[in-house]
């Protein structure tokens, strides 16, 4: 019996492959970053693992500046076999220390928002380090003089607004007994005190009375600065730190005069922020 004639079919063309598309690897230090596709390679290859490039010349992925400062491990020796105590030791103590990290940092926020001398402490740190770099870069400064101008003492005919009159032939001057006296100055507004000049003692006769070696600035919030004069009738430049709209200048040193028994201030010239 003869077999049946088969009919001819259609032929269909096989259908190219098409390659499946993968999720990227992340990068990690030390990766070899393909220059055609950008597929991170792990640094044992010679070739790109997406697009068979050669990796000679691909970019290392550079390692974390903090990984630096950390103590590398070991890799293990042949034949030996991790120590599970000794990581489980470890993880342990990582997660002391997080915890005490959170615990500290809770902390201080904590005391940043109830204890108003911490606030202020910290507060203080922070203007020092910002006025510190300020000082790096440079920071234009303005006169600024207060409007109203008070002292716990003073002589007659040597008011302590002649400390502020911009004149040098002028002085306030206080007894500095039963206490030191203290200048307290009202700028109406608040200002960032950063610099002053300061002549000390009476223009016309240095040894006349007594003159300033310490000035110790009070500010409404409790903070204080401390400025030391030098004894010499010359102008003197020094640094301030304080943002309020008033302060006290309590002079709580001095250089013996000679012959007087008072304390003269003759000028300070007052410079803020603008």
């Amino acid at each position: 019996m003869q077999p049946g004639a088969m009919r001819p079919t259609e032929h269909r063309p096989a259908t190219p492959h098409r390659p499946r598309s993968t999720e990227r690897r992340a990068a990690r230090p030390g990766d070899l970053i393909c220059g055609q596709c950008g597929e991170p390679n792990p640094p044992t290859r010679k070739f790109c693992a997406r697009c068979g490039s050669t990796l000679v010349e691909a970019a290392v992925v550079a390692e974390k500046w903090w990984r630096g400062l950390l103590p590398r491990r070991k890799p293990p020796t042949a034949g030996s076999r991790p120590n599970r105590r000794v990581g489980a030791v470890r993880r342990r103590i990582g997660q002391v220390l997080r915890w005490s990290f959170v615990v500290a940092l809770l902390t201080a926020v904590g005391a940043y928002g109830l204890v108003p001398s911490f606030r202020s402490l910290i507060n203080s740190r922070a203007t020092t380090i910002v006025h510190s770099i300020e000082d790096v870069f440079g920071t234009d400064l303005t006169p600024v003089r207060p409007t109203t101008i008070t002292a716990t003492a003073a002589s007659p005919d040597h008011p302590p607004a002649l400390a502020f009159d911009n004149a040098t032939n002028t002085f306030w001057l206080a007894p500095v007994t039963p206490r030191p006296p203290a200048l307290v100055l009202d700028f109406g507004r608040e200002v960032d005190l950063r610099e002053a000049i300061v002549r000390v003692g009476d223009p016309a006769d240095l040894q006349a009375a007594h003159r300033p070696g310490k000035l110790h600035l009070v500010y409404p919030t409790g903070r204080t600065f401390d400025v030391d004069l030098a004894d010499t009738p010359d102008p003197q430049t020094v640094r301030l730190e304080g943002v309020a709209s008033t302060v006290e200048v309590h002079v709580v040193e001095w250089h013996n005069s000679l012959r007087g028994t008072e304390i003269a201030l003759a000028e300070i010239e007052l410079f803020a922020v603008r």
